[in-house]
């Protein structure tokens, strides 16, 4: 009788001590898990502009494109002010534009490159003007209490550089670009 309780006994720790082995081995979530709304973006590198009054006109690193940005990436999502906007940074890899009070839409995927490089898959339904969405990289984030701040580059169509440069007066030639590639810096506040 005491071999038999010995034996399970016996039995009994092996089965606790490889418990912990039969654990699913899923990794934390990401430490850009959230819902984030675009606060600032400058240019990182100045970008020339071709105009019909004053010829190529370089608009300096730092200019304010935080509009111009929130726009380009919030813009199928209709919401009564730019704050209320944000992006949703899912567990799973799903990634929503959002306005509070409203369904959020579908706009694609993310993917956690390293600790300090995200890539944004965003999906037709996110950028109507593009047949095939489009991937906007963000690199050398950095993470400081709620924020999150990296450096990207993002096609700004034509008519958001002519409203870039509409408050000096400025009108773009015909012969401008229809795209404008923008090196910028952003900043993400978390919700």
């Amino acid at each position: 009788m005491r071999t038999l309780n010995f034996a399970r006994f016996a039995i009994f720790l092996a089965l606790i001590a490889l418990a912990p082995g039969c654990k699913d081995d899923d990794k934390d979530p990401s430490q850009f898990v959230g819902n984030y709304v675009i606060v600032q973006a400058e240019l990182a590198e100045a970008l020339t502009v071709p105009t019909n009054e004053s010829g190529d006109v370089p608009l300096p690193a730092g200019t304010d494109i935080t509009q111009a940005i929130q726009t380009a990436l919030l813009s199928a999502v209709t919401c009564s002010s730019a704050d209320k906007s944000y992006v949703e940074l899912r567990e799973d890899f799903s990634l929503y534009l959002s306005c509070e009070g409203s369904d959020p839409l579908d706009a694609g995927t993310w993917d956690e490159v390293s600790a300090t490089s995200l890539k944004l898959n965003l999906n037709n339904a996110a950028i109507p003007s593009s047949p095939t969405g489009f991937v906007l990289t963000v690199t050398e984030i950095v993470i400081t209490g709620g924020n999150l701040t990296g450096k990207a580059s993002v096609p700004l169509p034509k008519p958001m550089v002519a409203a870039l440069v509409a408050p000096m007066q400025l009108t773009l030639t015909d012969a401008a670009p229809v795209i404008f590639v923008a090196k910028f810096s952003i900043e993400f506040q978390k919700k």
